[in-house]
């Protein structure tokens, strides 16, 4: 099941970066629970496809350009952890515009998403507990786009330390709220 819920996010995103948001809320249930990025305006939550398609079609009215690259899936179970680096023109302005990190949360029931949460990057810090250091590597790898041989380069740690740190990150953010299995 969770390859199948990996598949559905990728596709997820693709529809999103596209401008398509009937596909990017297709594998949404009708009731799904959906919390946006709390820094953006009218966050939710909201219950329903519905009022998730409202805002995101509001959402991109504002854009010229708006892509949303999962730069990590992690599969948590029933949920997806996806690491996701935004990027974006505004639509008057022309300003381009580059995310950090972002944390979204989906959870999955019967094949369709039923809980979908935005955390901003911070949050990795105060809640679930990733150090600064961990935190830095994740920028670098979802920011700036690296992998890990050239993140260790960066940070001036081997690889093998490198890859402890990342895979100690990936263990904290199977756990991120919203991502544990649903009962």
């Amino acid at each position: 099941m969770s390859r199948e819920n990996l598949d559905r996010v990728r596709r997820l995103y693709a529809a999103w970066s596209e401008g398509d948001i009937a596909g990017a809320t297709s594998g949404f249930a009708d009731d799904v629970e959906w919390h946006g990025h709390p820094r953006l305006p009218e966050p939710g939550p909201y219950r329903s496809r519905a009022e998730v398609e409202r805002w995101m079609t509001q959402f991109r009215e504002a854009w010229g350009e708006l892509s949303a690259d999962p730069v990590e899936l992690i599969d948590a179970g029933d949920s997806v952890v996806a690491l996701v680096h935004m990027s974006g023109r505004g639509r008057g302005s022309g300003v381009e515009v580059r995310g950090g990190v972002d944390v979204h949360v989906m959870t999955f029931q019967e094949g369709s998403v039923s809980y979908f949460r935005i955390y901003p990057g911070d949050f990795l810090i105060e809640h679930a507990e990733v150090s600064d250091a961990e935190f830095e590597l994740l920028i670098l790898r979802v920011q700036e786009g690296l992998e890990l041989p050239q993140i260790a380069e960066r940070l001036g740690i081997s690889e093998p330390e490198a890859r402890a740190m990342y895979e100690h990150s990936v263990e904290l953010l199977r756990k991120v709220p919203g991502s544990e299995p649903v009962s």
